[in-house]
Parts: structure tokens; C-alpha cells; sequence
């Protein structure tokens, strides 16, 4: 066995590493797609760049693994990195400009569908709901006017027991007041 540097293997290895960087764009801009067709909120974005590391820390691992049987190389990790970049330059903008195409295409449809056929399904059962519930409006009306008519009685005639109860107590009062002064005045 040789222990001779083999520039041949090396050099596969190299561009088996930059298709692993490439590999790793591509997932990312699978994410980003998700994105621009959902709105994310800041603490999914942050789950699924964590989820993105690890998921590359995992590949990059089996990677080196399988290569090297687990020796680090500062080729490889510069041929993933560069493999990224390159996606991310050239095939990651067709991509991603592709992908938005697609998204506006399907939003699109989408408020086609409801606005063609969910809509007007929505306004009929929304009639038919309310043609159904109108004895039941009115029902309503005449239950309000009545609460409505017993709280007006109970404030006009005073028939709570604490006013009668007070009217009393003022009159009693106003009596004890009256002959009190009518005493004083018929004194010489």
C-alpha cells in the first residue's frame, strides 16, 4: 500500500464537496421558498436556520466519514463553501426567480378560486342565514322592548322598595321639620 498523495482521488473528493456545498444552497433555498409563500414569523425563521445548520452539520459529517473516514481536510470544507456560493450565484437566481414566478402564479389562482366560486357560496349561505334567523330577530326586538318597557316602569312609579322606603323616611321628616318651625313661630 502507498502512503503517496493521490491528487486524483483528492481532486474527486474536492468536486464531491463543492456538489455537498450545492446540495446545502439548494436546501436553503428551499427554505427561503417556504418563506416567500408563507409568511414567517422571526421565531420559525430562526427554528429553521437552526434546523438548516444542523441538518448541514449531519451531511457534512457522513460526508467526511465517508470520504476520509472522518479526517478533516481544509479542501473539502473550502470546496463546500465554494460549492454554495457557486449554486447560489448561477442556479440559485433561476431558482429563486422561478420559484417567485410559481408563488405569485398560484396566490394568484388562488384568489381566482375564491373569488370566482367560494364567494358567492359564502354570500349565499350568509342569506339563507338570515332569512332563516329573521323570526328569530324578531323575537329578539320584542324581548329588548319589553326589558325595556320594565325598566322604565320601575324607575317611573318608584315601585323599588328602597324609594318608598326613603319617600317616607323624607316625608316623616319634612313633617317633624314643618311643625317644629310652626311651634317656634307661634311662641311669643
Amino acid at each position: 500500500m502507498e502512503l503517496g498523495i493521490h491528487l486524483a482521488q483528492q481532486t474527486l473528493q474536492f468536486f464531491q464537496s463543492m456538489l455537498l456545498g450545492a446540495v446545502f444552497g439548494l436546501l436553503y433555498d428551499a427554505f427561503r421558498i417556504t418563506r416567500i409563500a408563507v409568511r414567517t414569523p422571526r421565531k420559525v425563521v430562526f427554528a429553521e436556520d437552526v434546523l438548516f445548520f444542523v441538518i448541514c452539520a449531519i451531511l457534512s459529517f457522513f460526508f467526511l466519514m465517508s470520504t476520509l473516514d472522518g479526517k478533516l481536510r481544509l479542501f473539502l470544507f473550502v470546496g463546500i463553501g465554494l460549492g454554495a456560493v457557486l449554486y447560489s450565484l448561477t442556479l440559485g437566481v433561476l431558482v429563486m426567480k422561478v420559484s417567485r414566478t410559481i408563488i405569485r402564479m398560484v396566490k394568484a389562482a388562488l384568489r381566482f378560486v375564491i373569488r370566482v366560486f367560494f364567494r358567492p357560496v359564502y354570500r349565499l349561505v350568509y342569506w339563507v342565514s338570515r332569512q332563516l334567523l329573521r323570526p328569530l330577530r324578531f323575537l329578539e326586538d320584542i324581548c329588548k322592548k319589553t326589558f325595556q318597557r320594565c325598566k322604565y316602569r320601575l324607575k317611573v312609579q318608584g315601585k323599588v322598595l328602597y324609594n318608598r322606603v326613603r319617600s317616607r323616611l323624607v316625608l316623616k321628616d319634612f313633617k317633624m321639620r314643618k311643625s317644629a318651625h310652626g311651634t317656634q313661630k307661634n311662641k311669643p
